[in-house]
Protein backbone atom coordinates (compact mmCIF):
# COMPACT_ATOMS: atom_id res chain seq x y z
CA UNK A 1 0.00 0.00 0.00
CA UNK A 2 1.62 3.00 -1.29
CA UNK A 3 1.65 5.75 1.48
CA UNK A 4 3.00 9.25 1.56
CA UNK A 5 5.09 10.51 4.10
CA UNK A 6 3.49 14.11 3.72
CA UNK A 7 0.14 13.18 4.02
CA UNK A 8 1.20 11.43 7.85
CA UNK A 9 -0.49 13.57 10.61
CA UNK A 10 2.83 15.41 12.23
CA UNK A 11 2.52 13.87 15.44
CA UNK A 12 3.65 10.51 13.73
CA UNK A 13 6.46 11.89 11.91
CA UNK A 14 7.71 13.77 15.28
CA UNK A 15 7.43 10.12 16.90
CA UNK A 16 9.25 8.77 13.69
CA UNK A 17 12.06 11.62 13.73
CA UNK A 18 12.35 10.76 17.67
CA UNK A 19 13.51 7.45 16.54
CA UNK A 20 15.69 8.37 14.00
CA UNK A 21 17.64 10.47 16.76
CA UNK A 22 17.91 8.12 18.96
CA UNK A 23 19.14 4.91 16.63
CA UNK A 24 21.80 7.29 14.92
CA UNK A 25 23.01 8.83 17.82
CA UNK A 26 24.60 5.26 18.63
CA UNK A 27 25.50 4.59 14.79
CA UNK A 28 27.43 7.91 13.66
CA UNK A 29 29.82 7.49 16.29
CA UNK A 30 31.23 4.56 14.64
CA UNK A 31 32.38 6.09 11.85
CA UNK A 32 36.28 6.31 10.71
CA UNK A 33 36.60 9.48 8.80
CA UNK A 34 39.76 11.71 8.36
CA UNK A 35 40.20 15.59 7.89
CA UNK A 36 43.48 17.16 6.65
CA UNK A 37 45.15 19.17 9.15
CA UNK A 38 47.57 21.38 7.90
CA UNK A 39 49.14 18.89 5.42
CA UNK A 40 48.49 16.04 7.10
CA UNK A 41 45.61 12.61 7.59
CA UNK A 42 44.95 12.68 11.17
CA UNK A 43 42.07 9.77 12.26
CA UNK A 44 38.85 11.62 13.80
CA UNK A 45 38.45 10.38 16.97
CA UNK A 46 34.49 9.44 17.49
CA UNK A 47 32.96 12.30 19.78
CA UNK A 48 30.03 10.77 21.36
CA UNK A 49 28.87 14.52 22.76
CA UNK A 50 28.65 16.18 19.43
CA UNK A 51 25.78 14.42 17.65
CA UNK A 52 24.79 14.79 14.00
CA UNK A 53 21.88 13.09 12.52
CA UNK A 54 23.16 12.31 8.81
CA UNK A 55 19.46 10.33 8.33
CA UNK A 56 17.60 13.47 9.27
CA UNK A 57 20.09 15.43 7.44
CA UNK A 58 19.59 13.69 3.97
CA UNK A 59 15.80 13.28 4.77
CA UNK A 60 15.68 17.23 5.09
CA UNK A 61 17.10 17.52 1.36
CA UNK A 62 13.76 15.71 -0.15
CA UNK A 63 11.87 19.06 -0.25
CA UNK A 64 11.17 22.52 1.77
CA UNK A 65 8.31 20.90 4.00
CA UNK A 66 10.77 18.68 5.69
CA UNK A 67 13.47 21.01 5.69
CA UNK A 68 11.39 22.98 7.89
CA UNK A 69 9.99 20.59 10.12
CA UNK A 70 13.05 19.15 10.72
CA UNK A 71 15.39 22.57 11.18
CA UNK A 72 14.88 22.13 14.71
CA UNK A 73 16.64 18.90 15.22
CA UNK A 74 18.94 19.27 12.76
CA UNK A 75 20.62 22.42 13.65
CA UNK A 76 20.13 22.09 17.70
CA UNK A 77 23.74 20.73 17.59
CA UNK A 78 25.99 22.38 16.02
CA UNK A 79 30.39 21.26 15.40
CA UNK A 80 32.96 24.07 14.44
CA UNK A 81 36.49 23.00 14.00
CA UNK A 82 38.82 25.39 12.98
CA UNK A 83 39.25 25.27 8.98
CA UNK A 84 38.13 27.80 6.57
CA UNK A 85 35.12 25.33 5.24
CA UNK A 86 34.10 24.70 8.85
CA UNK A 87 34.22 28.22 9.49
CA UNK A 88 32.09 29.54 5.61
CA UNK A 89 29.39 26.87 6.72
CA UNK A 90 28.74 27.70 10.33
CA UNK A 91 28.56 31.33 9.05
CA UNK A 92 26.00 30.67 6.67
CA UNK A 93 23.94 29.14 9.19
CA UNK A 94 24.45 31.99 11.37
CA UNK A 95 22.98 34.30 9.14
CA UNK A 96 19.80 32.08 8.19
CA UNK A 97 16.44 31.55 9.92
CA UNK A 98 17.72 28.01 11.17
CA UNK A 99 20.58 30.16 13.49
CA UNK A 100 17.59 30.57 16.08
CA UNK A 101 17.40 26.86 16.24
CA UNK A 102 20.80 25.96 17.63
CA UNK A 103 21.17 25.59 21.15
CA UNK A 104 24.58 23.59 21.63
CA UNK A 105 27.86 24.80 19.92
CA UNK A 106 30.32 22.27 20.10
CA UNK A 107 34.24 23.75 18.78
CA UNK A 108 37.02 21.56 18.46
CA UNK A 109 40.38 22.98 17.87
CA UNK A 110 43.40 20.69 16.48
CA UNK A 111 46.71 21.09 15.71
CA UNK A 112 49.95 19.33 15.07
CA UNK A 113 52.08 19.33 18.39
CA UNK A 114 54.84 17.11 16.02
CA UNK A 115 58.19 19.57 16.02
CA UNK A 116 59.52 17.72 12.94
CA UNK A 117 56.56 18.98 10.96
CA UNK A 118 57.95 22.95 11.03
CA UNK A 119 55.29 24.63 9.04
CA UNK A 120 52.62 22.85 10.67
CA UNK A 121 54.40 23.56 14.30
CA UNK A 122 54.66 26.64 13.80
CA UNK A 123 51.74 28.12 11.92
CA UNK A 124 50.30 30.45 14.06
CA UNK A 125 48.46 32.87 11.73
CA UNK A 126 46.73 29.97 10.14
CA UNK A 127 45.68 27.74 12.84
CA UNK A 128 42.62 29.86 13.93
CA UNK A 129 41.08 31.44 9.84
CA UNK A 130 39.48 34.51 10.46
CA UNK A 131 35.90 32.88 9.92
CA UNK A 132 36.31 30.56 12.83
CA UNK A 133 37.16 33.14 14.97
CA UNK A 134 34.80 35.63 13.68
CA UNK A 135 32.11 33.55 14.66
CA UNK A 136 33.71 32.68 18.21
CA UNK A 137 33.89 36.54 18.96
CA UNK A 138 30.25 37.01 18.11
CA UNK A 139 28.33 33.86 19.97
CA UNK A 140 25.05 36.46 19.91
CA UNK A 141 24.61 35.58 16.21
CA UNK A 142 22.81 32.06 18.21
CA UNK A 143 20.06 33.85 19.69
CA UNK A 144 18.63 30.45 21.39
CA UNK A 145 22.50 28.99 22.63
CA UNK A 146 22.34 27.81 25.76
CA UNK A 147 25.37 25.80 26.21
CA UNK A 148 29.01 26.28 24.42
CA UNK A 149 31.77 23.37 24.80
CA UNK A 150 35.29 23.69 24.23
CA UNK A 151 37.89 21.85 23.37
CA UNK A 152 41.59 21.23 22.07
CA UNK A 153 42.72 17.76 20.23
CA UNK A 154 46.51 18.60 20.30
CA UNK A 155 47.67 14.32 19.19
CA UNK A 156 50.68 15.16 20.97
CA UNK A 157 52.99 12.17 18.49
CA UNK A 158 55.06 12.05 21.80
CA UNK A 159 54.52 11.34 25.53
CA UNK A 160 56.07 15.36 26.04
CA UNK A 161 56.11 15.50 29.65
CA UNK A 162 58.21 18.45 29.28
CA UNK A 163 54.53 20.69 28.69
CA UNK A 164 53.99 20.74 32.23
CA UNK A 165 56.59 22.45 32.82
CA UNK A 166 56.47 25.89 34.26
CA UNK A 167 57.16 29.22 32.41
CA UNK A 168 57.13 32.79 32.86
CA UNK A 169 54.65 35.42 31.51
CA UNK A 170 57.55 36.73 28.82
CA UNK A 171 57.85 32.39 27.75
CA UNK A 172 54.11 31.82 27.69
CA UNK A 173 54.19 34.81 25.49
CA UNK A 174 56.92 33.45 23.22
CA UNK A 175 55.74 29.94 22.82
CA UNK A 176 52.00 31.40 21.69
CA UNK A 177 53.64 33.39 19.36
CA UNK A 178 55.82 30.80 17.81
CA UNK A 179 54.01 26.94 18.34
CA UNK A 180 50.77 26.99 16.08
CA UNK A 181 48.60 24.91 19.46
CA UNK A 182 49.85 27.60 21.83
CA UNK A 183 48.26 30.14 19.53
CA UNK A 184 45.12 28.33 19.16
CA UNK A 185 44.43 28.36 22.94
CA UNK A 186 45.68 32.02 23.21
CA UNK A 187 43.45 33.16 20.19
CA UNK A 188 40.50 30.84 20.88
CA UNK A 189 39.95 32.51 24.49
CA UNK A 190 40.69 35.72 23.50
CA UNK A 191 38.03 35.20 20.98
CA UNK A 192 35.24 34.08 23.65
CA UNK A 193 36.24 37.06 25.94
CA UNK A 194 35.22 39.47 22.80
CA UNK A 195 31.83 38.10 23.85
CA UNK A 196 29.67 41.25 26.08
CA UNK A 197 27.19 39.80 28.33
CA UNK A 198 26.84 36.30 26.26
CA UNK A 199 23.16 34.59 26.63
CA UNK A 200 23.99 31.05 27.18
CA UNK A 201 24.29 30.34 30.39
CA UNK A 202 26.44 26.73 29.91
CA UNK A 203 30.21 26.47 29.41
CA UNK A 204 31.73 23.66 29.14
CA UNK A 205 35.58 22.95 28.90
CA UNK A 206 36.69 19.52 27.61
CA UNK A 207 40.32 17.76 27.65
CA UNK A 208 41.52 20.96 29.43
CA UNK A 209 45.68 20.60 29.59
CA UNK A 210 46.60 21.93 32.38
CA UNK A 211 49.25 24.97 30.73
CA UNK A 212 49.11 28.64 31.03
CA UNK A 213 47.56 30.66 28.64
CA UNK A 214 47.99 34.51 28.41
CA UNK A 215 44.10 35.26 27.73
CA UNK A 216 43.97 33.89 31.38
CA UNK A 217 44.98 36.60 32.97
CA UNK A 218 43.03 39.35 30.98
CA UNK A 219 39.97 41.68 32.96
CA UNK A 220 38.05 40.37 29.74
CA UNK A 221 38.14 36.58 29.61
CA UNK A 222 37.44 37.25 33.82
CA UNK A 223 34.54 39.11 32.76
CA UNK A 224 33.28 36.28 30.62
CA UNK A 225 33.04 33.77 32.61
CA UNK A 226 31.17 35.72 34.86
CA UNK A 227 28.27 35.31 33.78
CA UNK A 228 27.84 31.42 33.02
CA UNK A 229 25.44 29.73 36.06
CA UNK A 230 26.79 26.31 34.52
CA UNK A 231 30.39 25.28 34.18
CA UNK A 232 31.63 21.84 33.16
CA UNK A 233 35.87 21.08 33.30
CA UNK A 234 37.17 17.64 32.23
CA UNK A 235 41.02 17.70 32.81
CA UNK A 236 43.40 15.66 30.35
CA UNK A 237 45.02 13.54 32.90
CA UNK A 238 48.19 11.56 32.59
CA UNK A 239 48.88 7.78 31.98
CA UNK A 240 51.11 5.97 34.21
CA UNK A 241 54.27 5.85 31.89
CA UNK A 242 53.90 10.00 31.92
CA UNK A 243 53.47 9.97 35.81
CA UNK A 244 56.62 7.52 35.70
CA UNK A 245 58.77 10.74 33.13
CA UNK A 246 56.94 13.18 35.70
CA UNK A 247 58.80 11.65 38.74
CA UNK A 248 62.12 11.23 36.90
CA UNK A 249 62.02 14.68 35.93
CA UNK A 250 60.50 16.08 39.03
CA UNK A 251 58.17 18.26 37.08
CA UNK A 252 54.71 18.48 37.96
CA UNK A 253 51.62 19.63 36.21
CA UNK A 254 50.81 23.14 37.28
CA UNK A 255 47.56 23.46 39.87
CA UNK A 256 46.29 26.45 38.69
CA UNK A 257 42.36 25.98 38.22
CA UNK A 258 41.66 28.84 40.55
CA UNK A 259 43.46 30.88 38.52
CA UNK A 260 42.15 29.99 35.47
CA UNK A 261 38.52 29.86 36.21
CA UNK A 262 36.98 29.00 39.82
CA UNK A 263 38.24 32.58 41.17
CA UNK A 264 35.57 33.95 38.23
CA UNK A 265 32.90 32.24 38.35
CA UNK A 266 30.64 34.60 40.57
CA UNK A 267 27.07 33.31 39.50
CA UNK A 268 27.89 29.62 38.82
CA UNK A 269 25.50 27.40 40.36
CA UNK A 270 26.32 24.11 38.87
CA UNK A 271 29.99 22.73 38.99
CA UNK A 272 31.27 19.49 37.06
CA UNK A 273 34.51 18.79 37.41
CA UNK A 274 35.92 15.10 35.80
CA UNK A 275 39.45 13.82 35.51
CA UNK A 276 39.71 12.29 32.05
CA UNK A 277 42.17 9.66 32.54
CA UNK A 278 45.58 8.75 34.10
CA UNK A 279 44.66 9.09 37.91
CA UNK A 280 42.81 10.82 40.47
CA UNK A 281 43.80 14.35 41.51
CA UNK A 282 43.04 16.84 44.41
CA UNK A 283 46.01 16.77 46.68
CA UNK A 284 48.57 18.64 47.02
CA UNK A 285 51.78 16.99 46.71
CA UNK A 286 54.36 15.90 44.64
CA UNK A 287 53.60 14.91 40.88
CA UNK A 288 49.93 15.49 41.18
CA UNK A 289 47.37 18.27 41.09
CA UNK A 290 45.92 19.76 44.00
CA UNK A 291 41.99 21.11 42.72
CA UNK A 292 42.24 24.39 43.52
CA UNK A 293 38.58 24.96 45.46
CA UNK A 294 38.25 27.92 47.94
CA UNK A 295 35.89 28.29 50.41
CA UNK A 296 35.41 32.02 48.74
CA UNK A 297 34.35 30.93 45.37
CA UNK A 298 31.26 30.72 43.61
CA UNK A 299 29.42 31.65 46.49
CA UNK A 300 25.84 30.65 44.86
CA UNK A 301 26.44 27.09 43.96
CA UNK A 302 23.81 24.76 44.70
CA UNK A 303 25.30 21.70 42.59
CA UNK A 304 28.50 19.85 42.90
CA UNK A 305 29.81 16.70 40.46
CA UNK A 306 33.35 15.40 41.11
CA UNK A 307 34.47 12.81 39.24
CA UNK A 308 37.86 10.85 39.96
CA UNK A 309 38.66 13.16 42.50
CA UNK A 310 40.67 12.79 45.90
CA UNK A 311 38.89 13.60 48.58
CA UNK A 312 41.37 15.95 50.59
CA UNK A 313 41.23 18.75 53.33
CA UNK A 314 40.76 21.37 50.40
CA UNK A 315 37.71 19.68 49.40
CA UNK A 316 36.16 19.26 53.05
CA UNK A 317 36.74 23.17 53.67
CA UNK A 318 35.31 23.88 50.36
CA UNK A 319 31.99 21.71 51.24
CA UNK A 320 31.71 23.54 54.70
CA UNK A 321 32.46 26.83 53.17
CA UNK A 322 29.07 26.60 51.16
CA UNK A 323 26.79 25.03 53.41
CA UNK A 324 24.29 27.48 53.07
CA UNK A 325 23.77 26.87 49.12
CA UNK A 326 24.52 23.50 49.23
CA UNK A 327 21.64 21.15 47.47
CA UNK A 328 22.99 18.29 45.54
CA UNK A 329 26.49 16.62 45.92
CA UNK A 330 27.65 13.70 43.60
CA UNK A 331 31.31 11.85 44.05
CA UNK A 332 31.73 9.73 40.96
CA UNK A 333 34.72 7.36 41.00
CA UNK A 334 36.82 9.34 43.81
CA UNK A 335 39.07 8.17 46.65
CA UNK A 336 40.58 8.77 49.97
CA UNK A 337 43.95 7.99 51.26
CA UNK A 338 45.85 8.57 54.19
CA UNK A 339 49.03 8.49 53.53
CA UNK A 340 49.93 5.62 56.16
CA UNK A 341 51.67 3.32 53.59
CA UNK A 342 52.76 6.05 50.73
CA UNK A 343 54.32 9.64 50.16
CA UNK A 344 50.74 11.26 50.62
CA UNK A 345 51.37 14.12 53.25
CA UNK A 346 47.60 15.30 53.93
CA UNK A 347 44.98 13.01 52.74
CA UNK A 348 42.44 11.82 55.17
CA UNK A 349 39.46 8.92 55.75
CA UNK A 350 36.32 9.18 54.13
CA UNK A 351 34.73 9.82 57.79
CA UNK A 352 36.81 13.05 58.16
CA UNK A 353 35.20 14.33 55.09
CA UNK A 354 31.22 12.89 55.98
CA UNK A 355 32.15 14.17 59.53
CA UNK A 356 32.82 17.62 58.63
CA UNK A 357 29.59 18.00 56.53
CA UNK A 358 27.52 16.49 58.49
CA UNK A 359 28.54 18.96 61.57
CA UNK A 360 28.65 22.00 59.50
CA UNK A 361 24.81 21.25 59.11
CA UNK A 362 24.03 21.74 55.74
CA UNK A 363 20.51 22.80 55.70
CA UNK A 364 19.65 22.42 51.71
CA UNK A 365 21.70 19.47 51.08
CA UNK A 366 18.79 17.17 49.15
CA UNK A 367 21.24 14.91 47.45
CA UNK A 368 24.14 12.50 48.08
CA UNK A 369 25.69 10.24 45.46
CA UNK A 370 28.57 8.16 45.68
CA UNK A 371 28.88 6.15 42.79
CA UNK A 372 32.62 4.09 43.46
CA UNK A 373 34.63 2.48 40.35
CA UNK A 374 36.15 0.07 43.36
CA UNK A 375 33.86 -2.99 42.60
CA UNK A 376 35.68 -3.47 38.91
CA UNK A 377 39.24 -3.58 40.85
CA UNK A 378 38.35 -5.30 44.33
CA UNK A 379 36.04 -8.31 43.02
CA UNK A 380 37.08 -8.78 39.30
CA UNK A 381 40.22 -7.10 39.13
CA UNK A 382 42.20 -9.78 41.45
CA UNK A 383 41.80 -13.59 40.46
CA UNK A 384 43.38 -14.75 42.70
CA UNK A 385 41.72 -16.37 46.26
CA UNK A 386 41.14 -13.73 48.87
CA UNK A 387 39.19 -14.65 52.10
CA UNK A 388 38.55 -11.75 53.25
CA UNK A 389 37.38 -10.46 50.45
CA UNK A 390 34.77 -12.87 49.78
CA UNK A 391 34.11 -12.06 53.24
CA UNK A 392 33.50 -8.57 52.39
CA UNK A 393 31.31 -9.69 49.18
CA UNK A 394 28.70 -12.12 50.90
CA UNK A 395 28.29 -8.85 53.50
CA UNK A 396 27.52 -6.36 51.17
CA UNK A 397 25.25 -8.79 49.34
CA UNK A 398 23.25 -9.55 52.37
CA UNK A 399 23.01 -5.30 53.79
CA UNK A 400 22.49 -2.95 50.25
CA UNK A 401 23.15 -0.09 52.87
CA UNK A 402 27.39 -1.00 53.22
CA UNK A 403 29.45 0.61 51.30
CA UNK A 404 33.00 -0.30 50.64
CA UNK A 405 34.75 2.89 50.46
CA UNK A 406 37.88 3.18 47.84
CA UNK A 407 41.40 3.96 49.12
CA UNK A 408 44.25 4.61 47.13
CA UNK A 409 47.93 5.05 47.71
CA UNK A 410 51.34 7.09 46.19
CA UNK A 411 54.64 5.56 45.57
CA UNK A 412 57.35 7.19 47.28
CA UNK A 413 59.05 7.57 43.98
CA UNK A 414 57.40 8.55 41.31
CA UNK A 415 53.78 8.85 42.65
CA UNK A 416 52.02 6.22 40.85
CA UNK A 417 48.69 5.50 42.42
CA UNK A 418 47.66 1.27 43.20
CA UNK A 419 44.28 0.57 44.96
CA UNK A 420 44.55 0.55 49.15
CA UNK A 421 43.64 -2.82 49.85
CA UNK A 422 44.68 -2.77 53.33
CA UNK A 423 43.03 0.52 53.97
CA UNK A 424 39.71 -0.10 51.93
CA UNK A 425 39.64 -3.64 54.33
CA UNK A 426 40.33 -2.20 57.59
CA UNK A 427 37.65 1.24 57.10
CA UNK A 428 35.29 -1.54 56.20
CA UNK A 429 35.59 -3.43 59.11
CA UNK A 430 36.21 -0.56 61.12
CA UNK A 431 32.80 0.56 60.31
CA UNK A 432 33.64 4.60 61.05
CA UNK A 433 33.64 5.48 57.46
CA UNK A 434 29.95 3.87 57.45
CA UNK A 435 28.89 5.17 60.39
CA UNK A 436 29.44 8.46 59.20
CA UNK A 437 28.37 8.23 55.74
CA UNK A 438 24.61 7.11 57.52
CA UNK A 439 24.70 10.02 60.07
CA UNK A 440 24.86 12.62 57.01
CA UNK A 441 22.95 10.38 54.53
CA UNK A 442 20.21 10.49 57.09
CA UNK A 443 20.09 14.45 57.39
CA UNK A 444 19.91 14.36 53.52
CA UNK A 445 16.74 12.59 53.72
CA UNK A 446 15.54 14.80 56.75
CA UNK A 447 16.33 17.67 54.65
CA UNK A 448 14.79 16.35 51.17
CA UNK A 449 11.70 15.23 53.55
CA UNK A 450 10.89 18.73 54.31
CA UNK A 451 11.24 20.25 50.88
CA UNK A 452 8.79 18.45 49.56
CA UNK A 453 6.02 19.21 52.70
CA UNK A 454 7.17 22.80 52.11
Amino acid sequence: MHCNLIELPVELLLAIIKELRRDEHIRVRTNDKKWKVYGADIPEKPDKSVKIYHDLIHWSCTCSYFRNLLAPDIFKTVKLVNDEKSGSSLNIVAKSQHNVHVKELYFIGSALCNPRSKAAFSDTEGILPYSVYGLICELQQFPSLERLSLKFDFNFSIRKFSIFKEETPEQVLKAEASVAWRALMSKTYSALAQNKSPRFKHLEIRNLLSKDVSTYDHASFHEFLSHFEQFTLSICGKDRFMRYLLGRTGLSPPGKFDEYFFNHLANVTTLSIKNLEGEPFGLARKFHTPIALKVDQMRLLTNLHLDYIFASPELSDFLVGHKDTLEELTLHDCYASTGARSSIEHGIYWSQLFTSLFSACPAKLRRLELDSGVWSRVFTGFLCVDEERDNILTILQQNPNRILFPYEKSSEDYGLLTYDRDECFAAFWHEEDQRSWDRLMGLVETNSKEATTK
